[in-house]
C-alpha cells in the first residue's frame, strides 16, 4: 500500500514532526511512504519538498495584500501533482494545507476527479473556517464567515476581507466524495469538525505520539542541570516560545509570571528570537523580570528532552490550542504541566498529569505553576508522568490507528 502524506513543512513544528513520526514508523513497517510537502528545511528519504523560497514569500504577500489564502502557488502545486502521478498512491493523507504552499482548487480537483481515498488530520481549525487557525469566541463558521473579527489573525488579511467566498469555496471543494476519513488529535476538535462540514464524513479522535523510547524519556535531572549551568535546587519553569509574537501563544502570561515570582524561580524559554525581545521590556523602557532565561531555537531534540527532565514544570498558556506536542513532550521527560482550559489542553492534563486552569486568569495561572513548584499540587510522580504518556502517546500507537484507517478506505 502506497501512502502519500501533505503537509506545509517536515519534522519542523508540532504537525511537522507527526508527519515525520508516521513516515518513518510506516516505513519501518515494510509499507511505501511518501511525503510532500511545501517548505522549510530539506527532508529525508521518501520526502519531496515542491516549493521555492520565492515562490512562497510571493504566495504569503497575495494572501496578506489580497486576502484569498490558498489560491496562488500554481507553479508548485503542478510540481505537487506530477510527483502524485509518478507515486499514485493508494491513500493521500492530509495535513496542514495553509502556509503559502499549495492552490487548493488544483489540488482538490485531482484527488476528487480520481476519488483518491484521503485521511485528513486536522492540526487546526483552518479547514472548516473562512481562513482562521482558531476561531476562539466567533461561531460564523458554522452558517458562512464574512466580517470576521480576526482577520489579522495567523493566516492574516491586511485589508481584504474574504472570508466569506473562502469559506463557501473551502466547503465546495474540500467536502467532494465519499472516501474520506477526517481524524483531529483532540476531542474537542473532533466535535467542532462534526458540527463543521465535515460532519458528513467520520471524524474520529486519534491522540499525537511522539517517540518516547529514543528521545522524550525522562533524562538525569541533576546532570542535564549541571550541564546547562542551573543549580539543583533551583525552581525552573519551562516553556516554548517559538510563535510567541502571535497573541494566540499567550506569551505576556507566562512574562507576568515571571515577574510575580521573582527571585522564587527561573522562567527558561526555547525557541526565542531577537524579534521577541520587545516583549521584555515595559513602557518605561526597563527590563519587565530579570529570571526569565532564553535560548534560541533548536532541532536537537536531545537537548529539549535534557531540558524538559531538568523543569520543574511545563507552562503552555495559549489561549487556543488543539493538542500540543510539546505539552507531550514534556510530560514523557516526567514534567507536569500547566495551562488554560482551552481546546484540547484540558484532555492532555487530566489524571494528575498537569492543571488547566481559567484561560486569561493570570492569578490562577500563577497558583498553579506555585502549586507545582512546592510540590502541594498532588500530581503524578515524575516515573507514573512518563509511563502514562509512553502508554497513550506513543508513535507506535498512532501509526497503528492511522493504518487501520488506510487499509479500510483501501479496502484491505
Amino acid at each position: 500500500m502506497k501512502i502519500l502524506q501533505i503537509n506545509s513543512h517536515y519534522n519542523q513544528g508540532g504537525a511537522a514532526r507527526i508527519v515525520a513520526c508516521i513516515h518513518r514508523q510506516l516505513s519501518a513497517r515494510g509499507q511505501e511512504s511518501h511525503v510532500a510537502y511545501g517548505r522549510g528545511q530539506k527532508g529525508e528519504e521518501g520526502t519531496y519538498r515542491f516549493n521555492t523560497v520565492p515562490e512562497v514569500l510571493l504566495s504569503a504577500a497575495c494572501s496578506r495584500f489580497l486576502g484569498k489564502n490558498g489560491w496562488y502557488n500554481r507553479t508548485a502545486t503542478r510540481r505537487l501533482l506530477s510527483f502524485m502521478e509518478r507515486v499514485e498512491p493508494d491513500v493521500i493523507h492530509l495535513h496542514a494545507l495553509h502556509g503559502y504552499y499549495l492552490n487548493f482548487p488544483m489540488l482538490f480537483d485531482y484527488i476528487n476527479s480520481r476519488e483518491i481515498p484521503c485521511v485528513w488530520t486536522f492540526h487546526d481549525c483552518h479547514a472548516f473556517t473562512g481562513n482562521c487557525g482558531y476561531f476562539f469566541d466567533c461561531e460564523k463558521w458554522k452558517t458562512g464567515c464574512g466580517s470576521c473579527p480576526y482577520l489579522k489573525s495567523y493566516p492574516a488579511s491586511q485589508w481584504f476581507d474574504r472570508t466569506g467566498v473562502m469559506w463557501r469555496q473551502k466547503r465546495e471543494l474540500f467536502t467532494q466524495g465519499t472516501k474520506k476519513v477526517i481524524v483531529t488529535p483532540s476531542l474537542w476538535l473532533t466535535e467542532q469538525a462534526k458540527q463543521s462540514c465535515f460532519g458528513k464524513y467520520p471524524c474520529i479522535t486519534i491522540h499525537n505520539g511522539i517517540d518516547t523510547k529514543q528521545v522524550f524519556y525522562p533524562r538525569d535531572r541533576r546532570a542535564c542541570r549541571e550541564k546547562y549551568g542551573f543549580g539543583r535546587e533551583e525552581k525552573l519553569i519551562l516553556g516554548i516560545a517559538v510563535g510567541y509574537r502571535d497573541e494566540r501563544k499567550g506569551a505576556k502570561y507566562i512574562i507576568q509570571l515571571a515577574k510575580n515570582l521573582g527571585s522564587g524561580a527561573k522562567v527558561i524559554l526555547i525557541g526565542w528570537n531577537r524579534e521577541n525581545d520587545c516583549l521584555l521590556v515595559g513602557s518605561d523602557g526597563k527590563k519587565i523580570a530579570d529570571n526569565i532565561v532564553t535560548i534560541p531555537n533548536t532541532s536537537d531534540a536531545d537537548m529539549l528532552a535534557e531540558y524538559y527532565s531538568m523543569a520543574d514544570v511545563f507552562v503552555i498558556p495559549s489561549l487556543a490550542e488543539n493538542y500540543a506536542t510539546t505539552t507531550l513532550e514534556a510530560m514523557a521527560c516526567g514534567t507536569p504541566a500547566v495551562g488554560f482550559d482551552v481546546g484540547g489542553i484540558p484532555e492532555q492534563l487530566t489524571g494528575g498529569r498537569g492543571i488547566a486552569v481559567k484561560a486569561g486568569d493570570q492569578a490562577r495561572f500563577d497558583a498553579a505553576v506555585e502549586s507545582v513548584l512546592t510540590g502541594q499540587a498532588g500530581l503524578m510522580d515524575r516515573e507514573a508522568l512518563s509511563a502514562a504518556v509512553r502508554e497513550e502517546n506513543s508513535t507506535e500507537r498512532m501509526t497503528e490507528a492511522y493504518e487501520r484507517i488506510y487499509r479500510e478506505l483501501h479496502g484491505d
